[in-house]
């Protein structure tokens, strides 16, 4: 059988992480003999096995099947993801301390406008 995008892509996807047959299996919870006859375009994975190979690697499934991936547009979402998930703690914090001033304030105009209403 003739390699398919997909297969293409588990196998790049897999070596972008620098990871073996074994671990990837592993991580997405099949055998081993699995990913090689993936990777080879010997088996397709069954859905529930894409979504957690696009679960953990944080791309679309149409990606995944359809576009052949470059290492740059995995790296890209590699970056991405990682980007979202390196917010400082002390940033967040901030934000959530501005945005509880901001819900105060306003709940201020709104006991405001309750008591003219009242009137």
């Amino acid at each position: 059988m003739k390699n398919s995008i997909l297969s293409k892509n588990i196998r790049k996807l897999r070596a972008f992480k620098n990871l073996n047959q074994t671990q990837f299996a592993e991580l997405i919870d099949v055998k081993r003999a699995s990913i090689g006859a993936y990777e080879e375009g010997r088996a397709e994975p069954k859905l529930d096995t894409l979504i957690r190979i696009t679960t953990y690697f944080k791309i679309s499934l149409d990606n995944l099947i359809v576009t052949e991936l470059t290492v740059n547009q995995i790296a890209k979402f590699d970056k991405a993801y990682n980007k979202a998930n390196n917010i400082e703690s002390s940033t967040l914090e901030k934000e959530i301390k501005l945005l509880k001033k901001k819900i105060s304030t306003l709940e201020q105009k709104i006991d405001t406008v309750v008591d003219l209403v009242k009137k």
